[in-house]
């Protein structure tokens, strides 16, 4: 490091501890040589001594001393840095185990010698929240530390004993921080985890604006989703926010240009791109596009898939994508909320039916609120889905991000299908497992067991609900409050308990949920919430159907979960079976194994 010189260091002390003029800082230094003994330190080290302890890093705003990114190694320790803000990441928030509330947010900087992820723990991550890091900011970064992060990348984290600070305009000036400039690609070139992306397309198609709840903040969100191609390929693109209300009246065949994108790889394993906070959209560009000379190359190597339009049911086979279905609705599923990662989900499934077939369709997040009034009956037309392998075998449905939800189409002729016809055929179910055989490995996959209850639900079987968007909801001196939607003038009441199934092999917990917990007890939920008011005893619904429920065989399709270190199945379908025909079918499966 090049040694500053007294006036030097005092120039750096003035501009970043405006509290202090010249004469207080001399006075400072003096007290410090004599703290020290002058004798051993002279004026430069006694002001350098100063800057630190004042919070001044002379190595990290010294030109000529700072570290680069290519420097960076996963030796290094307490990292000093300075660079520029080339991406500012979403904040997420997530449980921490030893209990509380943690948040993380994650900003990508960059030098002449490459850039380099930065995550900011708990209180740093006010910094971005509340603070003014911005793209093109230029920071200094403190007392990081490196770690492997996404493929073995090396990122650094802040945390508390960590710092960093926005420069002002003249001290970057002197620091003359250079990046490399963004230049637009192609979609064939696109590759996971680029930033600062610019790239000029034509909008093949826009699939609408969903909304849903921000859980940083509540707030309403806005997505949208939309196909762009240009000479190499085409990739999905999604817009946020703001950019999905600027791009809400775009046409097809409209050339746009994206800058300051980032890609990230999606659900299907696709890469995509993704608007950020400084994203700039260039829209009815002149510039002609025509389509891709060949089947659409996946950006990054990954293939990204060509439109397949509409396939009876029958003929759905697995890993097809951009798949579009229409069916009648046989059966509808209640939701079921899981966490993942830290963060809230929805998951809800239906089967549907045409001429050919039947399948089961899921439905993920968002798209769960666009189905919520969904009855059977209903004639359902999904665009841009995709399917895929169900557990232990068979082919599922999934209504992806970029799917088009359509009910009830004007133009539909499977209104007057059957339906009696269409349930009546096989459902493709998942694999029945023995109890004994779940484990750990299968947490978040769905089963289906078949066994006896043998402990029926010593709770309360109902819990009252919000009827806008059935939360659990809070009482409070007679009156009803939903985190959600506010006060709650009449609640809904749903089924939710739980009931112990044995296999033989094993025993498991099962949760019951809505109809599935309703089929069982032979009741509604409001029925039985009657019952609990007239008597006064809350497990009197169990009690009194007790003999429908103890002992009874039954078939279980559902989701594995871990509930305080125990595995348990959510259930979303509960079938009561015959014993007896249960054991022809399970002899014709020995048969045929054995040939």
């Amino acid at each position: 490091m090049t040694v500053l010189t007294l006036e030097e260091t005092i120039e750096l002390i003035l501009k970043h501890s405006t509290e202090y003029d010249r004469k207080g800082i001399l006075k400072l230094i003096d007290e410090k040589r004599e703290e020290l003994g002058p004798e051993v330190v002279n004026e430069e080290s006694a002001a350098m001594i100063v800057a630190r302890e004042l919070g001044i890093d002379l190595q990290q705003v010294s030109p000529k001393a700072r570290m680069r990114v290519e420097d960076i190694t996963e030796s290094s320790r307490s990292v000093t840095l300075t660079a520029k803000v080339v991406n500012v990441g979403a904040l997420r928030t997530f449980s921490k185990p030893s209990g509380g509330e943690g948040k993380v947010a994650s900003i990508i900087v960059a030098d002449e010698t490459g850039q380099i992820r930065v995550a900011l723990w708990d209180e740093m991550v006010d910094a971005i929240e509340d603070g003014p890091i911005a793209i093109g900011s230029v920071v200094q970064i403190r007392g990081a530390y490196v770690k492997k992060g996404l493929r073995d990348a090396l990122e650094l984290n802040l945390g508390r004993m960590g710092g960093i600070t926005v420069l002002d305009e003249y001290e970057a000036a002197d620091l003359d921080i250079k990046t490399t400039e963004s230049k637009s690609v192609q979609i064939s070139d696109l590759q996971d985890r680029m930033f600062d992306v610019t790239l000029t397309a034509r909008l093949d198609a826009l699939y609408g604006i969903s909304t849903f709840t921000r859980k940083s903040d509540g707030a309403e969100g806005k997505v949208a989703n939309a196909t762009l191609t240009d000479d190499t390929g085409s990739v999905r693109v999604v817009f946020w926010h703001q950019y999905a209300e600027e791009m809400k009246d775009a046409k097809p065949g409209e050339v746009i240009r994206l800058s300051r994108a980032y890609t990230k790889t999606g659900r299907n394993g696709e890469i995509e791109v993704h608007t950020g906070r400084s994203t700039k959209i260039e829209r009815g560009l002149k510039q002609k596009i025509s389509a891709a000379k060949a089947p659409a190359k996946a950006a990054g190597t990954k293939s990204v898939a060509e439109a397949m339009g509409r396939k009876s049911i029958v003929d759905l086979s697995v890993e097809m994508k951009d798949v579009d279905v229409e069916g009648k609705v046989a059966k509808v599923f209640p939701p079921t909320s899981f966490e993942r990662e830290g963060k809230q989900g929805k998951v809800q499934n239906i089967v549907i039916g045409d001429e050919s077939g039947t399948v089961r369709v899921t439905f993920w997040n968002e798209d769960v609120e666009k189905v919520k009034d969904l009855q059977e009956g209903d004639v359902i037309r999904i665009q841009h889905g995709y399917a895929k392998e169900g557990f232990r075998g068979g082919v599922e449905y999934h209504a992806g991000r970029r799917s088009d939800i359509q009910i009830n189409p004007s133009d539909t002729h499977l209104d007057q299908l059957d339906l009696s016809e269409i349930t009546a055929r096989p459902v493709v179910q998942a694999g029945r497992v023995m109890v004994s055989d779940i484990d750990d490995a299968g947490e978040g996959k769905t089963v289906e067991i078949c066994g006896i209850i043998v402990v029926p639900s010593r709770t309360s079987p109902v819990y009252a609900s919000c009827p806008k968007c059935r939360k659990k909801i809070e009482e409070k001196e007679g009156k009803y409050f939903c985190v959600n939607c506010g006060k709650v003038e009449k609640p809904e009441y749903r089924m939710l308990y739980k009931v112990t199934v044995d296999d033989g092999s094993g025993s498991i917990r099962v949760t019951l949920f809505g109809k599935t917990g309703e089929d069982l007890l032979q009741m509604t939920a409001q029925e039985a919430q009657e019952l609990i008011v007239k008597s006064g005893n809350k497990t009197l619904p169990i009690e009194k159907n007790s003999d429908k429920v103890l002992g009874r065989y039954v078939a279980v399709r559902g989701r594995v979960v871990k509930f305080r270190e125990a595995l348990e199945i959510s259930a979303n379908e509960l079938i009561l079976v015959d014993p007896m025909e249960e054991a022809k079918r399970l002899r014709e499966s020995v048969t045929k194994l054995v040939g």
